[in-house]
């Protein structure tokens, strides 16, 4: 019996695909992947085909394994291809759920015969279903950070598409009182997206999360953001200068070759340096911010009092939040009296201050009431500048 190609000088194969189609019935790639690692072929269907061929094997009529799947692959290339035509990406990897007799059937047989170092057919599976899928789309595979992630459900028949998120950065001015920084999460889901919200993980976008939020979903076609707020501020008060940055992870996005104008106006608030990043940095990040607080008093002040303010720059702020103790510093600090009873702060100072505790003293030592021994209350407070440090 003459032997082809890359089996002439390995008897053992022929030996042991003999030993194993006398037992079973293999098609060719269920059984080429038990050699294909020990030759220099990357296609474990030809090498299956060239083994049959050797030892004049019929064809199978059901794959013990696999019950035929891998001659259904195409519908579900084909079936990736359809799902796939809504996204933007450039690299992708796939992966299977099939069914357990079929994974158990394939463990016997690979102990059955002592097949060490071969692929499992799941493996196999997603290795041609990538394959075929690459020839089709001229994508690339990435099994690291994938744009996309297929998963072909083979006991269901579906095709599950997951998108790698897309991170940005950018900086929102808001010239308008009343608008809340943060939206309220959905009640149904606590914010983790749900049918009742769209899975957006919020209702409402009346502030400023819900404007962005809203922007980004067109834009990208996404539609769940997660925002890291660089500081916050109340409804009542103003962002103004080069405004205050932030964070925003898209959710499985649809659209990622998105082009983003270097200002848009949302209505209220304007967005402005937003640019897509890597990823969001880990940890607390540090910020500075200029702030300018309207204060009014218990008791009559007299201008030589406030100069007592002063003190606010000589030690570290510190600040006591549920057991936690943190301690931030106040750089620069100007004053206006307006009336006996109110006056205007300038500060400068790292970022995380509480400005209305900072005001009435609550956990916050010093604070301006104890120094200027009197009730004092935060009227409103306005943000001027925010900076992040290096």
């Amino acid at each position: 019996m003459q032997k082809c190609g890359v089996l002439e000088k390995d008897d053992k194969i022929i030996l042991q695909s003999k030993s194993i189609l006398s037992e079973c019935d293999l098609c060719d790639n269920c059984l080429g992947r038990f050699f294909v690692s020990s030759t220099n072929l990357s296609s474990g269907r030809r090498l299956g085909n060239k083994i049959r061929n050797s030892i004049n094997f019929r064809i199978a009529t059901k794959c013990y394994i696999c019950k035929n799947l891998f001659s259904n692959i195409d519908l579900y290339v084909k079936m990736m291809q359809n799902v796939s035509t809504e996204y933007e990406f450039s690299t992708f990897t796939v992966g299977a759920i099939l069914k357990q007799s079929i994974i158990e059937r394939d463990d016997k047989l690979r102990s059955r015969f002592h097949l060490r170092g071969v692929d499992g057919i799941k493996t196999d599976v997603t290795k041609e279903l990538g394959k075929k899928f690459i020839r089709k789309t001229k994508k690339r595979i990435d099994h690291l950070l994938p744009d996309v992630t297929f998963t072909i459900n083979f006991k269901t028949e579906q095709c599950n598409v997951k998108t790698k998120p897309v991170f940005l950065y950018g900086r929102y001015v808001k010239d308008k009182r009343g608008l809340p920084q943060k939206e309220e999460s959905c009640r149904d889901c606590m914010g983790k997206g749900c049918i009742f919200c769209n899975n957006h993980g919020i209702v409402s976008f009346d502030g400023v999360e819900g404007k962005i939020s809203k922007f980004l979903y067109e834009k990208f076609k996404t539609e769940r953001v997660k925002f890291t707020w660089i500081g916050g501020e109340d409804k009542t008060s103003l962002v103004m200068g080069n405004g205050r940055p932030f964070f925003a992870k898209l959710l499985s996005p649809k659209k990622r070759n998105v082009r983003l104008a270097k200002k848009s106006n949302l209505n209220e608030i304007v967005i402005h340096d937003l640019r897509k990043i890597d990823h969001i940095p880990n940890g607390s990040i540090q910020f500075k911010s200029k702030t300018k607080i309207l204060v009014s008093t218990k008791n009559n002040l007299s201008s030589n009092k406030l100069k007592k303010l002063k003190q606010l720059t000589d030690a570290p702020i510190e600040i006591t939040d549920s057991n936690k103790q943190y301690k931030k510093r106040i750089y620069k600090l100007k004053y206006k009296k307006h009336s006996l009873q109110s006056f205007a702060v300038e500060m400068e100072a790292d970022g995380g201050i509480p400005i209305k505790r900072l005001v009435n003293g609550f956990s916050v030592i010093p604070n301006i009431s104890s120094i200027l021994n009197t009730d004092c209350f935060c009227e409103k407070f306005d943000v001027d500048q925010i900076y992040l440090s290096k």
